[in-house]
């Protein structure tokens, strides 16, 4: 961490004083994880503060990561004791992609858990696994002759087209048997 670290856990005692905050940081092959872990007291504090959070994890705890690697695996963990009711809320939170990898959580999991499920099973994965077998596809001549003259992309999708296609190959695989 640079000299120009300022300590986050006595920024959120002034920031957000509501919140327990828990770092530790997890040795990985490429190179060091940071976990945050952040106990919060309710949904509208979650509601209310969530993006002011981060933004105070990036400008005063990740932007003074040494590596890249490090930088780019800051894992922001909200602790909640009731579930969320808002799935929008945790959806949005979860899916934002500003500094940091956020997740809402159980408070009641522990550390280690939670370390296991969302940062050792996404960061393991080594890149250069290869399989070293060969899976041979063919095609089905049936399903081919059905679909050969249609056009089927992913905009503009008229479920008509779909079900009559549908249609034709349940027709076809019922001839066959």
């Amino acid at each position: 961490m640079k000299d120009s670290y300022r300590d986050i856990k006595e920024i959120f005692k002034t920031d957000f004083s509501a919140t327990t905050v828990e770092i530790t940081t997890v040795e990985l092959e490429k190179g060091l994880t940071h976990c945050i872990f952040l106990e919060i007291p309710d949904e509208k504090f979650l509601l209310e503060n969530w993006k002011a959070i981060t933004n105070s994890i990036a400008l005063n705890y990740q932007k003074h990561l040494e590596t890249s690697f490090e930088k780019w695996n800051v894992y922001l963990f909200f602790l909640t004791s009731q579930a969320i009711e808002d799935i929008d809320l945790k959806y949005t939170i979860e899916n934002n992609t500003f500094s940091s990898r956020k997740i809402v959580e159980d408070a009641s999991l522990s550390r280690e858990a939670l370390i296991k499920k969302h940062v050792n099973n996404e960061l393991t994965l080594e890149a250069d696994v290869i399989r070293s077998e060969s899976i041979d596809f063919s095609y089905d001549p049936l399903i081919y002759d059905v679909l050969k003259d249609k056009t089927i992309k992913k905009k503009n999708i008229l479920p008509e087209q779909l079900n009559l296609a549908y249609d034709e190959l349940i027709t076809k695989f019922r001839e066959e048997e």
